[in-house]
């Protein structure tokens, strides 16, 4: 099973600097929400470049922690936006928000903690 992020990773990506990770957890929290439902809205109506976009700014999201599952999520829901493939959207949007809810859950303080350990 692999990681859901890569700690070591994003620190180094951050400069070792952990202060600024903690910053990016709580873009994170706050903006992959926003960015989903801006994503569930554009889907709805049909918006495949708005989808397209979302999910792109999900993936990088995603990347600053090196995590495999939501940006594979996120590259799929680009890849059938770009396709214009919108029956297929529902179930990758359904991915991605698991893929990025694990991510969350994974950076909370309680699994820091245990993943420091």
């Amino acid at each position: 099973m692999s990681p859901i992020y890569d700690h070591a990773g994003s620190l180094r990506r951050m400069g070792d600097d952990h202060e600024l990770f903690q910053e990016m957890v709580e873009l994170l929290r706050s903006d992959a929400p926003l960015h989903l439902q801006a994503l569930a809205s554009a889907h709805r109506n049909d918006d495949s470049p708005r989808v397209h976009r979302a999910a792109h700014t999900l993936k990088g999201l995603a990347a600053n922690f090196g995590a495999p599952r939501a940006v594979a999520a996120a590259a799929e829901v680009e890849r059938l936006a770009k396709l214009h493939q919108s029956a297929d959207l529902s179930a990758a949007i359904s991915e991605l928000q698991e893929a990025l809810d694990e991510l969350i859950a994974a950076l909370s303080p309680r699994h820091e903690v245990s993943h420091l350990r």
